[in-house]
């Protein structure tokens, strides 16, 4: 949360500290529009904090002096898209001061007695409810909706006391790295709860009161911000997604070709039971299992000798644009990025004969699987042959 703030905070003050007005363009502009007046510093605005600058402009216009504002939620499939969004407008009223914010700590209370999240569905009603409850003359939502390669993110203002839209405003805004990044985090199933009430018995009897609560996925949240081939938050490329954030994890993302090296798996011999106990391959060669094969793999060369300039070690010790979570991928995480990246023209991967690139799936002592990037072959290859590597990570 302190990240987001401090983000917001620098976002914020690049476009107020010119001395230029924020050009706001009519509600039904998209960011393709070309403003009348420009400087190198809004050039340089991230398309979605400019559309929530522009917004928030749009709406403060049409909102009386001193008016108090709450501002209560954007249905999106993540809490912290929905937060990020939320703050930076916060940041901009409060810093012109014409709007009187109500504290959003206060809301949240609210939130939790009324039982809906930040970035669930809320009806007008609802948010009408909450604005009486805590006294504010107007409230703010949002919606988040996915239209293809793009997202359209619509603010709007509703005055509390006549129930009537103040202002709405409709924005396409491109599904960039940030967009992609703030939905990829914190992404939650919004629920809506439904209470049923069983009574058994009769009026000569105890009767027994049972509450059934029921759970519904709201469709907002099913959204995926990633497509196969994306540019992932590290820079690299998606190939894999999984569908679900079950394990704390839903894609995967290869590093791109930059990061790319020839080494060899190992120096020494490894027990084959390094990697799992049963002996079995099939069993250290699945999806999301590259991570745990690499740290085994490094807890055994860290007790013997530290396993210098092996495939392992190079993937645990990359630092790649801020992000120092990568691994080195499975027999099946690296056959899906021979599939999903290298043969659709993705990644720039070795395309020569004898082009192979090793995965973490251990075979035996000497050996370890490898994929050919030149045919597609698969093998299990003497652990000292000097092959490519290319890291992954989850998230």
């Amino acid at each position: 949360m302190k990240l987001i703030l401090s983000l917001v905070l620098v976002i914020f003050c690049l476009l107020c500290c010119t001395a230029t007005p924020v050009y706001v363009p009519t509600p039904t502009s998209t960011l393709t529009s070309t403003p009348t007046t420009t400087t190198s510093q809004e050039r340089t605005i991230d398309p979605l904090d400019e559309t929530i600058l522009r917004a928030s402009h749009y709406i403060e216009e049409r909102l009386d002096q001193d008016t108090q504002v709450a501002l209560i939620n954007i249905n999106s499939p993540s809490d912290i898209f929905s937060e990020y969004v939320l703050t930076l407008m916060e940041y901009f009223f409060v810093y012109n001061k014409k709007l009187v914010v109500v504290d959003r700590s206060n809301l949240d209370k609210i939130r939790q007695e009324q039982g809906f999240q930040l970035s669930g569905e809320v009806s007008d009603e609802s948010a009408k409810a909450i604005g009486q409850i805590i006294g504010a003359g107007a409230i703010i939502t949002g919606t988040l909706i996915n239209i293809g390669d793009s997202y359209r993110l619509t603010l709007k203002a509703i005055n509390v006391k006549t129930a009537t839209i103040v202002a709405s405003y409709p924005t396409d805004i491109p599904n960039n790295l940030r967009v992609r990044a703030l939905l990829a985090s914190g992404s939650t199933a919004t629920t809506a709860r439904q209470t049923q009430t069983i009574t058994q018995g009769n009026t000569t009897t105890n009767t027994q009161t049972q509450t059934v609560t029921q759970a519904t996925t709201s469709q907002s949240a099913v959204v995926p911000a990633y497509k196969i081939g994306d540019t992932g938050p590290a820079g690299g490329l998606i190939f894999y997604d999984k569908g679900n954030n079950t394990g704390g994890w839903r894609y995967l993302e290869a590093a791109s070709s930059s990061s790319e090296v020839r080494v060899i798996w190992s120096r020494e011999d490894i027990p084959q039971n390094t990697i799992n106990s049963s002996d079995s391959v099939i069993n250290q060669r699945t999806i999301g299992l590259g991570k745990s094969n690499t740290r085994k793999l490094m807890n055994t060369f860290n007790n013997r000798g530290g396993g210098f300039d092996t495939a392992a070690r190079y993937c645990d010790d990359l630092v790649l644009n801020g992000f120092d979570d990568w691994f080195l991928p499975s027999f099946d995480e690296l056959s899906w990025i021979y599939g999903n990246l290298h043969r659709k023209g993705l990644g720039e991967f070795k395309n020569e004969q004898d082009s192979y690139y090793w995965s973490s799936t251990q075979t035996d002592y000497w050996r370890a699987y490898s994929i050919d990037f030149y045919n597609g072959n698969r093998r299990d290859s003497n652990i000292i042959n000097p092959w490519y590597v290319r890291a992954i990570r989850q998230f």
